[in-house]
């Protein structure tokens, strides 16, 4: 291009779109200096950029502006985005491990054909390995871990399939043996709850479910529920519900009488001091949830779409999502009754609001749970009102066409301002039914695969991230101004779509490796996924250099104490 004109050049960099105007400008220092002190072409950049008015300043405060509001729609990321990928020592398991459904960043990393869970933290691209959960039946049976789960208030859930060694002389006093000999012999299932602030460990088994596999787990304070299959007969599945009856948090003296006299666990960590737990069989109650036995098509709640493969509680624990096979958001919800009621469950609820996407055509649009929301508080007298807005994601299908579309939503609510509590819950966003479209993501593409799309936001809702199996795409956006519809015309009308719709632009970052597990840090531009190589760690924001690395170093020692 340097052996052009400098006119031309300036017209080539006018007619560019904005990220391909920057690679340019990067490319030789003769663009740069074309690029950085052309005025028409930054002002006509900056037009075509997201972002408020500016002032008449010199040339070159135009275009750091110009270079800062690049870099907030994360032009060039797909080629400055680090990406670092953790492998271990053992293949990790994608099913069984998760990560926590908060801002925190942790983790809970499970290997094949090992039974011991790792507790890690996530933060600045490394992993700490805060605490090692070992199965209290590892050395008496083989013990597999089948999924994992935070219930959100400082405790941890391990279902594991266990099967006792019965070519050996066992400890009938221990009080896990005494009850694992009791087990079927291909083997059954049990619950390990670890606490993580206590010495106490409770556990309990599913002795009716030996010839099932779960499929799901989900956990929140009190309560956990799991989704069932069974081995033989595919078409027969539930969702089980599952309360502890015994909510007593402190140990009792029984408890600690037990940790006094041994149970002394295992401990590779040298550095940390041994430690003595103590073990609970604790009964819980059980509630069916749904379930399909598959002789009865019209008696299937789940409408045959199979078995929820994923599930979550949602609005503190009112309500709980099932996800299937292929699907990108959760397909229905279900609204709970508060633990210890003995009433029978409600029933599925689709997940499924027609929403207008033009003046001659409405869609069914799945929305996810709302990511961002705005609460604008009035007086408190008799007639006065608050204003709620959420901001969710949403998918639809057009029924006959086959295309489908991505978008961002809006729904909002005025209750009552003497009435309502001022706190914000997004979960409860979702409980609203009238929502209108405010943006859509261009360049969606839906999963063609059972595996689905894995969806999260940042947590200031200004990202967007769709991991569809090997692909990540993320979308930027001011969520202040699409939900309050571009009335700053903060989207310069190269950005509105014929229909007034604002058209966000993604960027697309290969992962070179099947994502299971998709989140944000707590930082807008950091993301960390569970893949089938190994957990991933990317820097999608202006400080990445491109890098594309592998720590095989392992866990390391573990920080904290170990179970």
């Amino acid at each position: 291009m340097l052996r052009l004109p400098v006119e031309l050049v300036q017209l080539i960099l006018r007619h560019c779109e904005t990220p391909a105007y920057f690679q340019a400008a990067f490319a030789s220092h003769g663009l740069f200096k074309i690029a950085s002190s052309s005025r028409d072409v930054i002002l006509h950049q900056l037009h075509e950029t997201p972002g408020h008015g500016f002032k008449l300043l010199r040339t070159t405060e135009l275009f750091h502006i110009l270079m800062k509001r690049s870099l907030e729609q994360l032009y060039g990321a797909e080629f400055h985005t680090d990406r670092k990928l953790y492998q271990f020592q053992n293949v990790i398991d994608s099913r069984a491990s998760t990560f926590e459904d908060s801002i925190d960043e942790n983790a809970l990393l499970v290997f094949k054909d090992n039974s011991t869970v790792h507790l890690v933290h996530i933060g600045n691209g490394i992993i700490t390995h805060e605490r090692e959960l070992k199965s209290p039946g590892k050395d008496i049976g083989n013990v597999e871990v089948l999924r994992t789960a935070f219930d959100g208030d400082n405790g941890i859930y391990v279902l594991h399939r266990f099967k006792p060694f019965l070519d050996q002389e066992l400890d009938t006093d221990h009080p896990f043996v005494k009850h694992a000999l009791q087990s079927h012999p291909h083997g059954d299932i049990f619950m390990t709850y670890y606490k993580l602030d206590s010495l106490l460990v409770r556990m309990c088994a599913f002795p009716d479910r030996h010839h099932y596999r779960p499929l799901a787990l989900s956990a929140t304070p009190g309560q956990f529920a799991i989704s069932w299959q069974h081995t033989l007969n595919p078409h027969d599945y539930n969702v089980e519900l599952y309360t502890w009856v015994d909510e007593e948090e402190e140990e009792d003296e029984r408890d600690r009488m037990a940790i006094k006299e041994g149970l002394e666990a295992v401990d590779t960590n040298e550095d940390a001091k041994p430690k003595n737990e103590a073990i609970r069989y604790a009964a819980y109650a059980t509630s069916s949830l749904a379930g399909s036995d598959g002789h009865d098509p019209d008696d299937d709640p789940f409408q045959g779409r199979g078995p929820a493969v994923r599930l979550a509680f949602n609005d503190r624990g009112h309500q709980l999502l099932y996800h299937y096979r292929a699907q990108t958001l959760y397909g229905s919800f279900q609204r709970l009754h508060a633990p210890h009621q003995s009433r029978p469950a409600k029933p599925l609820s689709e997940n499924e609001c027609i929403v207008p996407y033009s003046n001659s055509l409405s869609l069914r649009f799945s929305i996810g749970i709302p990511f961002f929301g705005t609460h604008e508080p009035h007086d408190s007298s008799p007639g006065g009102t608050c204003h709620w807005q959420y901001l969710a994601f949403g998918i639809a299908t057009h029924r006959v066409e086959k295309w489908t579309v991505a978008c961002l939503l809006k729904s909002e609510a005025f209750p009552r301002a003497q009435n309502c509590h001022h706190i914000f819950n997004l979960g409860r966003g979702r409980r609203l039914d009238n929502w209108q479209i405010m943006a859509r993501l261009g360049g969606f593409e839906e999963s063609t695969t059972s595996h689905g799309s894995r969806v999260a936001a940042s947590p200031l809702g200004t990202r967007i991230a769709v991991a569809n199996w090997k692909t990540l795409r993320v979308w930027a956006l001011e969520p202040h101004e699409v939900i309050a519809g571009n009335t700053t015309g903060y989207y310069s009308p190269s950005w509105v779509s014929d229909s007034g719709l604002i058209e966000l632009r993604p960027v697309v970052i290969p992962l070179d490796a099947v994502c299971s597990q998709l989140k944000f840090t707590d930082k807008e531009d950091e993301l960390v996924a569970i893949t089938d190589r190994g957990l991933m760690y990317l820097n999608i924001g202006p400080s990445g250099r491109g890098l594309r690395l592998v720590d095989r170093q392992g866990l390391g020692k573990v920080s904290g104490e170990n179970f």
